[in-house]
């Protein structure tokens, strides 16, 4: 039977008596569904209104106080419900008393749970009543909802769970910067985060990140360098803590292998923002062959005759080996250093041999038979005193005129006669400057019998044979 039934059946029984019909009654029990009400009929009925979570009742009681008003009616009261007017307040005829059912709702502060018995649907109600502070920093939850303190006094909804992280001073100092922070992260890198602090991989914070944020917490950040390693055709923009160049290429995993090197230094100090360039080198031995030529050698040989020549042995180039250690910097070819020169293959000399037998023999002249030793073809020219501007001087000091020949005497010596057919019988008594023919003559003349000569002629060395013979001539 509910509340309200009840409540209005106790009421009716009670009118329907009357105090008189309950004569020397001390007083009566009544028995509504199992709820004993005990009427005292010693005092009048008093009308009031029972409100029992939010429903209101008609109601009479012979009760002297709230709390015996709701014994009265069998109402019991459970842990945190409230009751308006207090127990022991006593009862006026049209009192209303109210009552509200205490709900249960969890608060939880930094993990440490409570259960509050409240009448209140508000959470900043709730924690009023439970004597919890919260501060405009704490990370507030409702019901799974995070929210902010100026939202709890218009909280929509009844509340049945609160959960409340305190925030935390943490002081990060960055560098010459000190910055303090109140936070509810649980980490010391999503403190940072929050905190708006960008961070490097390379930095170094103390403590490290994934450490757990406590209260009056000091952060350090350690920053690290910014700079640029420029290696194998690629520009890495990294930052590093190293102190030298070395430091910074460990860092960024770059290797330097054998002859490699790196500008700056390994050695040299760290700058912010400096560019560091390696340098991959390579080398390589390349061998070079050249041809080592072969020379000409002349043997004499006296079973040939004079201005003959033989080949005995044809000549054979040599090949010459040099190792040339080839520099590569970054693919591009940097140096050639010769190292070791290897004869592969020596050169076989071209051996020739040339006549020294002399043989005497004659030509019929115009004068008559003449003896000779030797055949030269020669280009022949001639000149006169005039020529020469009236000089008939000669080289040694014979007068210029028919008869007299100009000649090298490194090829015929000074003093030998010669014949020239057309010309006749000429001492070489004369020289001239280099002249662009190897075998030359220059038949003299006087003014008055010049004739001009410019052609290859047979000149006949007459004899006496020379004592230093001139067996090889120039080509």
């Amino acid at each position: 039977m509910g509340l309200s039934r009840r409540i209005a059946d106790v009421d009716r029984r009670l009118l329907g008596l009357g105090l008189a019909a309950l004569g020397m009654l001390t007083c009566a029990v009544v028995c509504l569904g199992g709820l004993l009400v005990t009427v005292l009929n010693t005092s009048p009925a008093i009308p009031l209104t029972l409100i029992v979570e939010g429903t209101g009742y008609q109601v009479r009681s012979h009760a002297q106080t709230v709390g015996a008003t709701l014994k009265e009616f069998g109402i019991s009261l459970n842990e945190g419900d409230s009751v308006s007017p207090p127990l022991d307040a006593a009862l006026k005829s049209e009192m209303v008393i109210r009552l509200d059912r205490a709900r249960i709702v969890t608060v939880i502060v930094d993990g440490s749970p409570q259960v509050v018995y409240t009448t209140y649907s508000n959470p900043m109600d709730i924690l009023q009543q439970a004597d919890i502070e919260v501060n405009p920093n704490d990370q507030i939850t409702i019901d799974g909802t995070q929210t902010q303190i100026n939202d709890l006094l218009v909280w929509p909804v009844p509340v049945n769970a609160i959960d409340i992280q305190r925030a935390m001073l943490v002081t990060i100092v960055d560098g010459d910067q000190t910055t303090t922070v109140e936070t509810t992260a649980s980490t010391i890198g999503q403190a940072l985060f929050e905190a708006g602090i960008t961070l490097y991989l390379a930095d170094k914070v103390t403590p490290e990140l994934n450490e757990q944020v406590t209260a009056n917490l000091h952060v350090d950040i350690h920053r690290s360098q910014p700079i640029s390693i420029v290696a194998d055709g690629v520009t890495l923009e990294t930052r590093t803590q190293g102190s030298t160049v070395q430091d910074a290429l460990v860092g960024a995993g770059v290797t330097l292998v054998g002859l490699d090197y790196a500008i700056p230094t390994e050695t040299s100090l760290l700058q912010a923002g400096m560019t560091i360039r390696i340098i991959r080198v390579n080398e390589i031995i390349e061998v070079e062959q050249s041809v080592v030529p072969f020379e000409t050698v002349f043997q004499p040989d006296n079973t040939l005759e004079l201005d003959q020549e033989r080949v005995i042995q044809e000549g054979q180039n040599g090949v010459t080996g040099t190792n040339v250690r080839v520099r590569y910097e970054n693919g591009i070819e940097v140096s050639r250093t010769a190292e070791e020169n290897n004869v592969a293959k020596d050169p076989i000399n071209r051996v020739i041999a040339y006549g020294t037998n002399i043989v005497l023999r004659t030509i019929d002249t115009p004068d008559g038979p003449k003896e000779y030793w030797r055949i030269l073809r020669m280009y022949t020219t001639s000149y006169h005193p005039a020529a020469l501007g009236g000089d008939d001087v000669t080289a040694t000091g014979r007068k210029l005129t028919k008869g007299v020949v100009g000649i090298d005497p490194k090829i015929i010596p000074y003093g030998s006669q010669v014949y020239v057919a057309g010309y006749g019988v000429g001492v070489a008594a004369d020289t001239g400057g280099p002249r662009k023919f190897k075998l030359w003559i220059d038949l003299g003349y006087d003014d008055s019998n010049w004739i001009s000569w410019s052609k290859y002629t047979d000149v006949y060395l007459l004899t006496p044979v020379p004592p230093n013979v001139r067996y090889i001539l120039p080509e």
